[in-house]
């Protein structure tokens, strides 16, 4: 059992210490309490916690925020290069900001108040990705008993407005191919197959089979500090898509491992590249979405505006409408689970609430039918 002593600064001030055996069996102490009862409650809780396993010795609390992030994300093998570089820039930024902090002095309260500042210079989804980063770190504190708990968890963050979905309709789809000219070919497989733009990207000859209408998505690349990484699809599981006929006429077989969408000298194309090159040109030219700015005269100007990734969108749009399930259209987009296609794109189905209706009707009377005896009354 712990022991409580009064002692006295250097200043003459009265103190109290509690002198205790931790887990392990060492003596050692806590200094530093006003009044012998807020000792005696920090005595009892440490009882329960040595009891509950939840012990927390406090020099293991003391290694730097700054340095136990890098220990983090060193331990992090599995990571997307693209993953490990934004992980890397939240420790760059953010963690490097408050580095010297030990991390046995993050409260929820000191939280509270860096979600705050962040709030002020960082649009709500920026602030959710940082501390998220944040609360992975500190909970790999947790599991190695350096911390009883993560103080992020609990700690309110900025409501990200969910951004509504845009689709083309096929009309306009054909209109926006058409408009890319060479480029023609690629704009019908990103808004009928549903690849991300990373997965098109790398899409090699081999991958494709135009006997059979496939699609075989196997490999993603991305762009990391002016390099390019070839890794997996995002959910590390490769897949395949149907490949319709239409857009597959549209395809004249290369080299195996020749890419088959390639950048004007033969190598992976770079979104920002396309976005410049011909993407804007063609989302003007087939007028999409548009909507009145002022320019630098102070005139009206008509901006028109849809993004490459929109394509995705779709392409789902278009199976949705084609018949397509839930789980095919899982299949398609790549999605970890059915749950989060549902959640995209649940609200493009038809509501089935008047069908199901008279389906049951259907079943009733078909139960009461059989029941009604055939004895004359």
């Amino acid at each position: 059992m712990a022991t409580i002593e009064k002692y006295e600064t250097t200043s003459g001030t009265t103190r109290y210490r509690v002198r205790y055996r931790t887990p392990d069996r060492r003596q050692t102490d806590k200094r530093g309490f006003r009044t012998k009862r807020d000792a005696e409650a920090w005595a009892n809780q440490l009882e329960v916690d040595k009891r509950r396993g939840a012990y927390v010795a406090p020099a293991a609390g003391r290694v730097q925020l700054g340095e136990y992030a890098r220990e983090w994300l060193g331990s992090k093998h599995k990571l997307k290069p693209s993953t490990r570089a934004r992980y890397q820039v939240v420790l760059d930024t953010f963690i490097a900001d408050h580095a010297a902090v030990a991390i046995g002095d993050v409260s929820r309260q000191l939280v509270r108040e860096w979600v705050a500042d962040l709030s002020r210079t960082h649009a709500p989804a920026s602030v959710h990705k940082t501390i998220g980063v944040l609360r992975q770190v500190l909970a790999m504190a947790v599991a190695e008993n350096r911390l009883v708990l993560n103080p992020v968890d609990g700690v309110e963050l900025p409501s990200v407005e969910s951004v509504e979905q845009r689709f083309l309709t096929l009309e306009q789809l054909h209109t926006l191919a058409d408009a890319a000219g060479d480029n023609r070919p690629l704009v019908y497989v990103l808004g009928t197959c549903g690849l991300r733009f990373g997965e098109v990207a790398e899409l090699r000859w081999r991958d494709i089979d135009l006997d059979r209408l496939a699609i075989r998505v196997a490999r993603s690349v991305t762009l990391v500090d002016g390099k390019f990484e070839i890794g997996t699809p995002k959910n590390g599981k490769g897949r395949t898509v149907s490949l319709p006929v239409f857009v597959a006429d549209l395809l004249a077989a290369g080299e195996p491992d020749a890419l088959v969408f390639p950048d004007s000298q033969g190598r992976h194309m770079r979104g920002t590249n396309v976005r410049r090159r011909w993407w804007s040109d063609a989302v003007a030219a087939a007028q999409l979405f548009p909507r009145t700015e002022k320019d630098t005269a102070g005139e009206d100007v008509t901006v028109y505006d849809f993004k490459l990734h929109e394509l995705r969108h779709t392409a789902a749009s278009l199976a949705i409408q084609a018949g397509a399930n839930i789980k095919s259209l899982q299949n398609m987009l790549g999605h970890e689970s059915a749950a989060l296609t549902l959640d995209r794109y649940g609200h493009l189905y038809g509501s089935d609430v008047e069908a199901v209706g008279v389906a049951i009707n259907a079943l009733l009377t078909r139960e009461c039918g059989q029941n009604v005896g055939t004895d004359a009354a």
